[in-house]
């Protein structure tokens, strides 16, 4: 089914529960907005969060569909809001690879090890449970600094709409 990813592990290293007052179709597609543009900027700038503040991180984005994920790609994006636009699913989940690179003496940047989390987004009325789970990878950004770049990004995609942003009622993270 797509948007859900049939093997997303019982056990997260974060959950963070956030309301939001627009329609869930509206939000639904904002996060897919958000999640694409995080993908497209290249060398994104997280000078303020201390672990990543000498390397530029770049992200990349799938959407599950049963047991693989498709590239948020331009096309991937469009399919999803035609079916959005349907029908609001009850799930979307993702994977997100940061990659990670650090000038050299020469003035190269050069790749670090990059680090997997799985995103899983269940929708309720008008909460949303935001789970993460760090696959593999040296987990230079915590699972906290993610939750953070990415509900900034979707506040910020909801603003643009002149949608009121979201508000965080919980976070817990290992």
């Amino acid at each position: 089914m797509l948007g859900t990813f049939e093997n997303f592990p019982e056990n997260f290293h974060g959950i963070l529960r956030f309301h939001h007052r627009g329609p869930l179709k509206k939000l639904q597609v904002n996060l897919l907005q958000a999640l694409h543009s995080l993908s497209r900027e290249e060398g994104l700038d997280l000078s303020s969060i201390h672990a990543v503040s000498d390397c530029r991180v770049n992200f990349d984005f799938g959407i599950a569909e049963g047991a693989t994920f498709n590239y948020l790609s331009r096309d991937m994006l469009s399919a999803l809001i035609e079916a959005i636009s349907k029908r609001a699913l009850p799930v979307l989940d993702f994977l997100c690879v940061a990659r990670y690179y650090r000038k050299d003496g020469r003035g190269s940047y050069r790749p670090l090890k990059f680090d997997y989390y799985l995103l899983r987004f269940l929708f309720y009325d008008k909460n949303v449970d935001f789970q993460i789970f760090h696959e593999r990878g040296t987990r230079r950004l915590s699972i906290e600094d993610l939750s953070k770049v990415i509900i900034s990004r979707v506040d910020q995609e909801l603003s643009e709409d002149g949608v009121e942003s979201t508000t965080v009622e919980d976070v817990r993270m290992l």
